[in-house]
């Protein structure tokens, strides 16, 4: 048991606890100020040799995912929810705990405190008491002692775990974040329209998102709108969903969420090709078509469908009605006749390009614990700074026949004005009865 206590008294020592905190400001100023992430080479040629070396070899590179910070950020954890738990049993019964006094004195040094003598037995005056504090939703007690009554009234109690729920909500924060930093990741994926990537597990039976489409819409005045990356979730050979990710929109599976980030021009890949045609001999037979990559389209100069293909040149393919398909490769001038292989030659004018569209794929476990502590970082804070314990003690004795008197006493565990109003509310109400 000596050793528990010395270990809890470890935990909850003031001493110990600043020294943590410190230890953690000064990793974080350092892990702020020095670029992280870098090569050995890259830190020796910024700050020389040797306190490069003393940056690599102490970790000071990646300092937020390093085993010491994450350890004293565990510590800190731990040391806060033993210095709540310490707290705790007080806060219950400061909340809970019935208390009487019977002490007039004790009665007359509270913060609050009156004397009041009542035209009632002293019977009917503990009811009139109890009554006038229950119409003010105090929770009321009573106890007897020889000849003496005395009434415990409570109201909000539970505000006095006000500072323990801050506690925990502090430890759920600072839990979420380790998860975070630890197990989670980011990670950038630039994907072509028609590709796609893993978004969970590897090989056959993985689930991949495939960028279908991509679009940026205006409004009626011309003006960009919005960012629309339209795909699919795919296990194998099977569709699962269909999603629409937009800007702060993200893509959410399994605790996966998927970021649009910004799109690019593709001239490496274009998408299609504005082409003239022209026959053997060079003349016009149509001034401008075009040809998407991979899809057909049916030209009626032509009577036949192109279609453009992307290799180590681009080239088409034509599709003639009467059957067959023919090959050609994309000429940036017109050949001359004794040069031409066809019937055709097809002339580029210009490229159009494809899109390249940029997603984050962001792994962040165990949200829960950072929503489950700003939840109790609310409360807690609802209860420590809006709400207060008000408490409320009477003695009632009798002072002559038909007559009582009642004394009380009360103070609340903070805004002292307001519990101000309402004790005078309290003490002219029995006025009144008197």
């Amino acid at each position: 048991m000596r050793i528990f206590e010395r270990i809890f008294g470890f935990l909850t020592s003031t001493r110990v606890g600043i020294t943590v905190m410190v230890m953690l400001a000064l990793l974080s100023l350092l892990g702020a100020t020095i670029p992280q992430g870098g090569s050995r080479e890259a830190y020796i040629d910024a700050y020389g040799r040797f306190w490069g070396g003393v940056i690599s070899g102490l970790g000071l590179t990646d300092v937020f995912r390093a085993d010491y910070f994450t350890l004293l950020l565990v510590l800190l954890c731990i040391m806060v929810f033993a210095c709540a738990l310490k707290r705790l049993p007080r806060r219950i019964e400061l909340a809970s705990g019935r208390s009487f006094i019977f002490d007039e004195e004790r009665l007359a040094r509270m913060p609050r405190a009156g004397e009041i003598a009542v035209d009632l037995e002293q019977d009917e005056a503990v009811l009139h008491v109890l009554d006038v504090c229950r119409r003010r939703h105090y929770r009321t007690f009573r106890k007897r002692e020889g000849h003496k009554e005395g009434i415990f009234a409570s109201k909000a109690g539970y505000s006095r775990y006000g500072s323990f729920i801050l506690h925990l909500s502090f430890i759920f924060l600072l839990a979420g974040g380790v998860a975070s930093t630890r197990l989670g990741s980011r990670h950038l994926r630039e994907i072509r329209l028609g590709e796609s990537f893993a978004l969970t597990g590897l090989g056959p039976d993985s689930t991949v998102v495939r960028v279908e489409d991509f679009t940026v819409e205006t409004d009626e005045m011309g003006r960009l709108s919005d960012y629309i990356c339209e795909v699919t979730l795919e296990a194998g050979d099977r569709i699962l969903s269909r999603h629409t990710i937009r800007p702060n929109h993200p893509l959410d599976y399994r605790g996966i969420e998927v970021y649009l980030v910004s799109y690019a021009e593709d001239t490496e890949r274009p998408e299609a090709f504005a082409l003239s045609v022209y026959d053997s001999l060079g003349n016009v037979v149509a001034p401008h078509i075009f040809a998407a990559v991979d899809v057909r389209n049916y030209i009626e100069e032509l009577q036949g469908a192109v279609q453009a293909t992307l290799g180590v040149l681009p080239g088409v393919r034509f599709f003639p009605d009467s059957g067959g398909i023919q090959s050609y490769m994309v000429q940036r001038d017109v050949l001359p006749p004794d040069e031409v292989e066809g019937p055709y030659q097809f002339v580029v004018m210009y490229g159009v390009p494809g899109v390249l569209v940029t997603l984050e794929v962001v792994r962040e476990p165990l949200q829960g614990l950072i929503i489950a502590g700003l939840a109790l970082l609310t409360a807690g804070t609802f209860l420590s700074l809006y709400l207060s314990h008000r408490r409320i003690w009477f003695m009632v004795t009798e002072h002559s026949r038909g007559t009582s008197r009642v004394v009380l006493g009360g103070g609340a565990s903070r805004n002292p004005d307001g519990f101000a109003e309402e004790f005078e509310a309290v003490r002219r109400t029995l006025d009144e009865l008197a």
